[in-house]
């Protein structure tokens, strides 16, 4: 039977660590030798050795490399070649289907939306199929193995590499250069970025996300410690550490994001070095290793949450996180959902105020800012009958003016600077709203898109979240558990 649990790999967040043996085990068994920019690793030197006790080893799971080969094989068998662009003057007509990803807030705004369209085009219905985040794309994942996947479907820069084949994924160029995808007012650098590692264009983009910090204005406020537009990470820490004793009691000065991916990514960018190289670790293992000294450094002097709520903490839900209830001053965020926080603060809290931070930078003032895009492709299944209707719902979807308002930037800023603005400079913008798109329009210039391999985001939130769980548990030093991680990273990509 296919299922989620045997088709698609769940990252999730490791509760508890009971014992060092499972990490050397890991370590020590079923893996590839490979160089990440100049790096052996030495487990790898020494896995001959290490495996001389004469125990068979335990494979490691090679997640991203079986859901691709099962991408690739299945679809070939169940999916068909993409369809020519529909003729101008084709119906629009059918019913087709939408699945996305979002809580009760975004899914009710997609259902208004949806209502709009299906008035404006009375011949199309729309099928609604909404998910959380990874349920989605295991989802997909099952669907794409039988040829059912949606004509519309949800999809995000991180995650389009493995999805990207034209047996998943209709190529959408000809569309696009026909003029029937409507584009007028995204970046092309951002259509750009929706492309696949073939070159082909696979999804259109609606909104542009990036992560970055939220933090307490309020107490920052009645510390008189302001938070600056720009610090480097040294000056970060060393704001911490001034602001720790003003702080209300039990309020931890940050949330530990030693395990934070997209934190993570913001060090490696902000030190001169790239994320992925041609699909390959573009960074050495120092990096890692100072990483981990970093933030063990900050846990030790006392000014981040410890190992156990770090873990917790991570796969909270909005109500239940320590920003949202006053229990921590700084963490990662993404901004799009500073007023979802600010609501549950508001209850806790009153009168506290929550805002957005950058990312430190390296010492020298280089940004490591990640960006990606949110956006519609369409499923390679899709009939041809149906590519009007689907091409219609995402040109309503990204370019109409009563859309955008509903929406609200809600899955990042909007893709469409004229809606950009109005947004920014409407009456009834929320402040968290236009505080995102502020902060966005801020940092853009500088800001490092990294090019996702196929299950790369994946791989390098599971590996980073084991190599520093491993250290904050003081199961490993910092230099081990970076040995490991370059390890098991290469592994899964490989």
């Amino acid at each position: 039977m296919l299922t989620a649990k045997n088709l698609a790999y769940k990252i999730a967040p490791v509760a508890r660590i009971d014992q060092r043996a499972a990490y050397w085990v890991r370590i020590s068994g079923g893996r590839q030798c490979r160089r990440a920019k100049g790096h052996r690793s030495r487990w790898c030197r020494n896995r001959q050795r290490i495996n001389e006790g004469g125990a068979r080893p335990m494979m490691m799971r090679k997640p991203f490399r079986c859901l691709t080969a099962l991408l690739l094989g299945t679809a070939f068998v169940a999916g068909q070649a993409p369809a020519p662009a529909a003729a101008q003057d084709d119906p629009i007509a059918g019913e087709i289907r939408f699945s996305w990803w979002g809580g009760q807030s975004r899914n009710e705004k997609t259902d208004r939306i949806l209502q709009l369209f299906e008035e404006e085009y009375p011949d199309v219905t729309v099928v609604r199929e909404n998910s959380d985040w990874m349920p989605h794309w295991d989802k997909l994942t099952i669907q794409s193995a039988g040829g059912n996947q949606p004509c519309t479907i949800q999809m995000q820069t991180r995650w389009l590499a493995t999805y990207a084949k034209p047996n998943i994924l209709r190529p959408l160029d000809d569309l696009y250069e026909a003029g029937k995808l409507d584009t007028r007012g995204i970046a092309e650098s951002v259509i750009e970025s929706s492309r696949g590692d073939d070159g082909q264009l696979y999804m259109i983009p609606s909104g542009v996300f990036f992560f970055g910090m939220m933090y307490n204005r309020t107490m920052a406020e009645e510390a008189g410690m302001p938070v600056p537009e720009t610090w480097t990470w040294s000056e970060f820490r060393d704001y911490l550490e001034a602001l720790a004793p003003k702080l209300p009691d039990g309020v931890n000065p940050t949330h530990n994001m030693g395990r934070e991916a997209n934190t993570f990514v913001a060090w490696i960018q902000s030190n001169g070095y790239e994320v992925f190289d041609q699909g390959e670790i573009g960074f050495p293992v120092e990096v890692v290793v100072d990483w981990f000294n970093y933030w063990e450094d900050m846990r030790k002097a006392g000014l981040t949450d410890s190992a156990e709520v770090m873990v917790a903490d991570l796969g909270s839900l909005i109500e239940e996180s320590n920003i949202a209830n006053g229990r921590t001053f700084i963490t990662e965020r993404p901004p799009n959902r500073l007023d979802s926080h600010q609501v549950v603060l508001d209850a806790v809290k009153p009168g506290q105020e929550l805002g957005i931070a950058t990312y430190p930078t390296g010492e020298d003032g280089t940004t490591g800012m990640d960006l990606g895009a949110n956006g519609i492709a369409i499923g390679a299944t899709c009939p041809e009958e149906l590519l009007p209707a689907s091409v219609a719902w995402i040109n309503f979807f990204t370019q109409d003016d009563r859309a955008a308002q509903i929406y609200e930037s809600d899955n990042g800023v909007v893709a469409i600077d004229r809606f950009m603005e109005a947004q920014k400079n409407a009456e009834d913008t929320s402040r968290g709203q236009r505080e995102q798109i502020e902060v966005f329009q801020r940092v853009v210039p500088d800001a490092k898109p990294v090019s996702w391999p196929s299950g790369g985001y994946a791989a390098l939130t599971e590996a980073i979240n084991r190599g520093y769980d491993a250290v904050a548990f003081e199961l490993m030093t910092p230099e081990e558990a970076a040995e490991q991680f370059m390890t098991e990273l290469a592994d899964m990509l490989g």
